[in-house]
């Protein structure tokens, strides 16, 4: 902190669509909750704590995606998952922390933004809340270091694709989040009815 200004590297977010959505049957970053897409929404919430927010999309997407102003990184390796979005947001820009978040968290507002900006340990690696069990890392809305590059190339490397395992494994910042139903996963058609949304 100099003169009241944070001195780190600068935050980008990553909004990660780039999952099957199996279980809900359509694909999730296009749902509408909040009157627009998911995706959609949730660029608006990052983008104020945010250099420039990013789509993390997978080739069937990228494909379908008509052309727009929105920065998409796309999916650049061969395994299902977010440890492949964040990888890939990486190789676009290693220099950048990058503000993760899962876009099947459609209760998430700027009241867990905040505390995670304000909670940033920049010396750490990463910077996440505990789990809605409250004993484990939330990889899927987090701040994640340039230094947890190379943790998450190693991982790739040794085919462990799980991020809240590199998160237990390493030096991370763990927060309690402000509400816990925000780190809701609406994966599937009954939880998202059972919110009624």
């Amino acid at each position: 902190m100099e003169n009241g200004t944070f001195i780190g590297p600068k935050l980008n977010g990553l909004i990660l669509t780039g999952g099957r959505s199996t279980r809900m049957g359509r694909d999730k970053s296009q749902l509408i909750y909040h009157g627009k897409s998911q995706r959609e929404h949730l660029t608006e919430l990052l983008a104020p704590y945010c250099e420039a927010v990013f789509w993390s999309v997978n080739a069937d997407q990228a494909a379908q995606l008509t052309p727009t102003s929105q920065p998409v990184i796309l999916d650049l390796f061969d395994f299902p998952g977010p440890l492949n979005g964040m990888l890939s947001a990486f190789a676009h820009d290693a220099s950048a922390a990058w503000l993760v978040v899962a876009c099947d968290m459609p209760l998430l507002t700027a009241q867990s933004l905040d505390a995670l900006v304000r909670g940033r340990h920049p010396a750490k690696l990463a910077t996440v809340f505990y789990d809605s069990d409250g004993r484990f890392p939330e990889p899927l809305l987090g701040i994640y270091e340039p230094a947890f590059n190379p943790v998450l190339q190693q991982a790739m490397a040794a085919e462990q694709y799980s991020p809240r395992q590199a998160l237990i494994q390493n030096d991370v910042a763990l927060l309690s989040v402000p509400d816990i139903r925000e780190l809701t996963n609406v994966n599937d058609p009954a939880t998202k009815a059972s919110l009624g949304l």
